[in-house]
């Protein structure tokens, strides 16, 4: 059962790949999927079983999360906070 995990966590790293791609492309409504896909697949890699399906889904997501959560926070609180 653990090691499906990881496979299931690698699997929503791509799927939230494609959503965050869409994103890009112009249709805003996949953000909060994407986003909510990512967090998924990071809860599900953390109890994984060790091996390279979990690094993918931890590495994949985690950059996913970083990208579309907390590089904007940061920036938008810390630099850009001038009207």
């Amino acid at each position: 059962m653990r090691r499906k995990l990881g496979i299931i966590s690698t699997v929503l790293f791509l799927v939230s790949l494609v959503a965050y791609i869409t994103m890009l492309s112009g249709n805003d409504a996949f953000l909060f999927a994407g986003v909510f896909i990512s967090l998924l697949g990071v809860v599900f890699a953390m109890f994984s079983n060790k091996g390279p399906y979990r690094n993918i889904g931890l590495i994949g997501n985690g950059l996913i999360i970083l990208v579309v959560i907390i590089i904007p926070f940061i920036v938008t609180t810390f630099f850009w906070n001038t009207p």
